[in-house]
């Protein structure tokens, strides 16, 4: 079955302009974030349909336009594309990755069509130019570590297609005597149409369904964690040190839990101001976030109130750790208009018991926070039913700051 060739690209046309419309008319509903690769792909989809009515107008317009100018506009609109792909992956945005393909196009289309007049070589090299765009949005796309997705997986292989069908191209180009590919209305000329007229489409999906996947892992990821400091938030800690408790239990490891509140912190929010007092959680929670070891886990419960837990950790290894940790919250420099404001914590300590869960952990946790804020405030408080160890961790250099 042989297509009408000028229909196909007219449709390819239709269907180009409708999409790039379409992802006009919804590019607001995305973040910010994603703006500049939106913008970018929406540009590269509008500017196709120039590229296909001029290829359906070949015998109508010169040859300039038909040939030199379509073929560039083509390259054009997918270094576009290629670009959009890149940023969204992560990538800085290049614009050599533009200006050489369509350069080259040009230059190619204009010396093979009214210097040298060979449609072979043109074809070719024209082919080859485009074959290296669909290679670089693969590589684009291949060297993002979500290719496990769906989205991902549809958009890479519509470009996928775009290669396999270019490739043909190339070597009935190069190889098939006496064929002139670009009349001919043969298998590849097929393809290449189909290509015209599908790719924009589905590619376009799929770049639309990555931007939705990337939106709502997005908001996944901002319903796990405390948006002022950046830490896992209450739910998040607690589902996690579930886990972790479970997995100590089940192989008798130690584990114990922090529980830090800031000293007057109401008093800091009263005298300096909410920002103020923002500017001292956060720093306080990058602090200890520091100090803890990548398996243990920090969360913020709420207001000042903070947990850690710590596995692997007995009850003499979490005070050593809570005091440490104290110390270093003393260093904090926080200033506000000019005045230092100094941060302090007391720190309940609570070792896990055989059959405890989170919630009674940290109930113990918290009674321990409470008995350092009894006893003085910025210091570190044990368990308050449980023997003190004679090999409990000292601050050097300052009376003991741990708490029986």
């Amino acid at each position: 079955m042989q297509l009408d060739v000028r229909t196909t690209l007219m449709i390819a046309a239709a269907l180009a302009l409708l999409v790039g419309l379409s992802l006009r008319y919804v590019q607001r509903d995305y973040p910010a974030a994603l703006a500049p690769s939106i913008r970018q792909w929406m540009f590269g989809t509008l500017t196709l349909p120039i590229a296909w009515v001029l290829y359906g107008l070949r015998g109508e317009v010169s040859d300039l336009l038909a040939i030199v100018v379509a073929n560039t506009v083509l390259t054009f609109a997918l270094a576009h594309h290629v670009q959009a792909l890149r940023r969204f992956c992560g990538y800085p945005h290049q614009r050599t990755l533009v200006y050489v393909p369509v350069t080259a196009m040009a230059l190619c289309e204009s010396f093979f069509v009214y210097v040298a007049p060979l449609p072979r070589v043109r074809d070719f090299i024209a082919a080859a130019i485009l074959l290296a765009q669909m290679l670089m949005a693969l590589a684009a796309l291949a060297d993002w570590s979500r290719l496990r997705r769906r989205s991902y997986r549809l958009t890479a292989a519509a470009f996928a297609l775009c290669v396999l069908v270019l490739a043909a191209r190339i070597v009935g180009v190069a190889f098939v005597p006496e064929t002139n590919v670009s009349a001919a209305a043969g298998p590849i000329q097929t393809l290449m149409l189909g290509v015209a007229v599908f790719l924009p489409t589905v590619a376009s999906f799929g770049f639309v369904l990555m931007c939705s996947d990337r939106l709502q892992r997005e908001l996944e990821y901002r319903a796990t964690i405390d948006s002022l400091t950046g830490i896992s938030n209450r739910s998040t800690l607690g589902r996690l040190a579930t886990k972790a408790i479970a997995l100590a239990q089940r192989h008798g490891r130690p584990l114990a839990l922090l529980m830090f509140d800031i000293d007057h912190f109401k008093q800091v929010n009263d005298a300096h101001g909410h920002e103020a007092g923002d500017e001292a959680l956060r720093l306080f929670a990058a602090t200890v976030q520091g100090e803890l070891r990548g398996e243990d886990l920090f969360g913020r419960l709420g207001g000042e109130e903070f947990v850690a837990v710590l596995p692997e950790s007995d009850l003499a290894a979490a005070l050593a750790s809570a005091e440490r940790l104290r110390l270093e919250v003393e260093r904090i420099v926080l200033a506000s208009e000019g005045v230092a404001i100094p941060l302090r914590v007391s720190v309940g300590v609570a070792a896990l018991r055989a059959g405890e869960d989170f919630v009674a952990l940290l109930r113990r946790a918290d009674l321990a926070m409470y008995a350092a804020k009894r006893a003085g405030r910025n210091c570190v408080h044990g368990p308050i039913d449980e023997p003190v160890e004679a090999n409990v961790a000292r601050p050097r250099g300052s009376e003991s700051a741990i708490i029986w």
